[in-house]
Formats: structure tokens, C-alpha cells, sequence
């Protein structure tokens, strides 16, 4: 079996999304289709139709051919006026949350969802729904291996981790960050090798702070923060019992 006859059809519509970096809502108005058709075709519940091919042939000069067997080129035009050149991304190595374009020589476009500050409070009770997850905006990072695991980026608010040296993440930076399965909250977690950490707390939201101490016993965690002015910015503990998620910051793109 080949390649192209392994991969669906509904991977190669999703990589089409991708390539445009466009969410479900967006790239279903640029075609003049439904939202619900294009989250069906991801998810491999519906049949692409006539008119639906037709309508990404119009938008975005889609190669039907390509779309059905993996043949041919994926873009008609290349000067279609919403074609990229191919040349700027490789090729869709594992559609899903956290996609990976391979752009060859040992690197890769990792494209994650982005939590923005606008996105926080609505965060808190779509976090697990895969459409919410796909309507955020996506945040990309050039890497040199393919990671295995679920991947964040959140909007960094506020300057409590700010405390002007390089450790310092800054207000309206981007915090990348690997999920952390709940079952392994009851292993002490690495904060030699990861120090700071995105927290999803059932009440009090997104929280980035650094962790000082975890209580495996208790299941508590001790939340510091870089900024120097304890008055504001003072230690406080956080039950587990009381966290949705926690990821272990990776990646920190700073502000310019």
C-alpha cells in the first residue's frame, strides 16, 4: 500500500486548512461552505460533494484530483490569490492538535493552539472540545525534532513573571507549553528541569508561575513568581484537587 492510498482524504482536507492557516469558521467562509461540513470531512463523518469541491477549487484553487487520491499537486495556481508558494512549508507529517510540518533538513513547523487573552475566560469550559480547540488561532514555532505529547501557547499577561533578566516572561509574551497527564500529578514533577508552568485553575483561571515546591503527599504546589515585588507578587500554595491542566513551559517568545 502506498503512502498517498494510507493517508484519508479527510488528513489531506485538513492539511488544505493548514496550509492556508486558516481555523474551521474561517476556511469554511472563504469557500462559502458550512462550518459543520468542514469539522464532518476532518473528522471523516462526511463525503466531500461535488459542490464542495468545487467551491475549494474557486476559493483556493484546490486540485481535486489531489484531494481524492493524494496525486498531482495540492494547489491548480500557484498564483491563485489565496495560494502561499509551496515552497514555505513542506509537507503535513501528523494532522491532529498539534500538527508538524516538515521543512526538511531537520526541522519543523509546530503549530499549536494559541490561548489569547481573549480566549481566557472562555478557555476555562472549551478546553476539551476539539472545535474550540480548532477556532483558536494558531501560534507556529520552528523546532528540530518531532514531540510527541499535547502542546499549548497562552498569551502571557500581566508582569508578574517579569523580573529583567533573561529568565523574565514577559507581559504579552507567548508561553509554549507540554500538557502534563493527570495521572502523573502524583509523581513529583521536574522542576529542576522545568521551572515554570502554565496552570489551569478551576476558579482563578490561567496562572503562569514558576514552581518551587510540589507536596506529592498532599498534592499541593507552591506558585512563585519572578518579580520582585513580594507586596504585589507573593508565594501562594494550590491544591491539585483545584487544577484542570498543567503544562511545563517549553518554549517563551518574547515580546519585541
Amino acid at each position: 500500500m502506498t503512502e498517498n492510498q494510507e493517508e484519508k482524504i479527510s488528513d489531506r482536507f485538513k492539511k488544505v486548512r493548514l496550509y492556508f492557516r486558516k481555523g474551521q469558521k474561517d476556511f469554511a467562509l472563504g469557500a462559502n461552505i458550512k462550518q459543520s461540513q468542514v469539522s464532518e470531512i476532518e473528522n471523516n463523518k462526511r463525503n466531500i460533494t461535488s459542490s464542495i469541491y468545487l467551491a475549494l477549487e474557486d476559493a483556493y484553487g484546490i486540485n481535486r484530483k489531489w484531494l481524492e487520491s493524494g496525486n498531482g499537486e495540492m494547489i491548480l495556481s500557484p498564483n491563485h490569490e489565496n495560494a502561499r508558494d509551496l515552497g514555505e512549508v513542506g509537507h503535513l507529517i501528523e494532522p491532529g492538535e498539534t500538527p508538524f510540518i516538515d521543512l526538511g533538513e531537520g526541522k519543523y513547523i509546530m503549530v499549536v493552539p494559541l490561548v489569547n487573552e481573549y480566549a481566557y475566560a472562555g478557555y476555562l469550559s472549551g478546553y476539551k472540545d476539539p472545535e474550540y480547540l480548532d477556532e483558536l488561532p494558531k501560534h507556529t514555532i520552528i523546532v528540530d525534532k518531532h514531540h510527541k505529547g499535547s502542546y499549548r501557547a497562552f498569551e502571557v499577561v500581566g508582569d508578574s513573571m517579569d523580573n529583567n533578566t533573561n529568565e523574565s516572561i514577559m507581559d504579552r509574551s507567548i508561553a509554549t507549553g507540554r500538557e502534563i497527564q493527570q495521572h502523573l500529578w502524583t509523581s513529583k514533577f521536574h522542576t529542576h528541569r522545568f521551572k515554570d508552568y502554565v496552570i489551569v485553575h478551576k476558579t482563578q483561571g490561567i496562572i503562569i508561575k514558576r514552581i518551587i515546591n510540589h507536596d506529592v503527599e498532599t498534592g499541593v504546589i507552591t506558585c512563585h513568581s519572578l518579580n520582585p515585588n513580594k507586596q504585589l507578587y507573593a508565594d501562594f500554595d494550590i491544591h491539585l484537587d483545584d487544577v484542570k491542566q498543567m503544562f511545563n513551559i517549553v518554549v517563551v517568545t518574547q515580546k519585541r
